[in-house]
This record gives C-alpha cells, structure tokens and sequence, in this order.
C-alpha cells in the first residue's frame, strides 16, 4: 500500500497552463489537474554551477466547474496558492503536487 504524501508546506506559484486533464486521484466531477513545469530561476548569491537546474513537473490538483475549466486552455497565466509535497515520480523525475487553496487564471 502506498503512502499519501502530506501536504503540509504551502506554495504561491505563477506559471502558465500546460494541460488540463481530469484528477486521475479522485472519481469525484469536475475534480481536475492542471500541469505546469515549473522553472527555477538562478539568483544571484544562490546558485552553483555544479547544480542542474531544470524545470520540475507540476500537479495542481483542483475543483472546477465546467463554464471554469473552459478559461485554462494551455499557456493561460495563472496564480495558485496552496498546500504542497514534493517527491520522486515513478520515472524518478522530482514531481510537485499541490492541492489548490486558491485559483485565479488570466487569458
């Protein structure tokens, strides 16, 4: 049996949308998951060239209506804050889950 992560740390995050698709966790209507790859930028007094940076696959799990899901069609800009786990995914990429708290979307 596997263990559910725990959602303890919250995140703000701005990105655009990827996809869309139904939350394959839940088999609940209009439960949904946007995808997003997160990318880390480097900062100045923050970084090492001995560390690769490349961009993190995002899960944003949410509830929305239909006449909602119709505005996050790919590249729509989006805001979300929420409650976070990070982990391996099953090909061994390190994959963000994040159960939304808020969600605002900017076509």
């Amino acid at each position: 049996m596997s263990q559910q992560p725990t959602f303890s740390n919250l995140i703000h995050l701005r990105d655009f949308v990827d996809s869309i698709t139904d939350d394959s966790s839940k088999d609940t209507p209009n439960c949904i998951e946007i995808h997003t790859d997160i990318n880390v930028f480097e900062e100045e007094g923050f970084h090492s060239s001995s560390i690769t940076v490349e961009p993190i696959r995002t899960r944003i799990h949410t509830y929305l209506t239909r006449e909602e899901q119709e505005r996050y069609v790919p590249n729509t800009f989006f805001y979300t804050d929420g409650r976070f786990s990070a982990a391996p995914s099953d090909d061994g990429t390190l994959e963000i889950n994040i159960q939304t708290l808020s969600l605002m979307g900017y076509a």
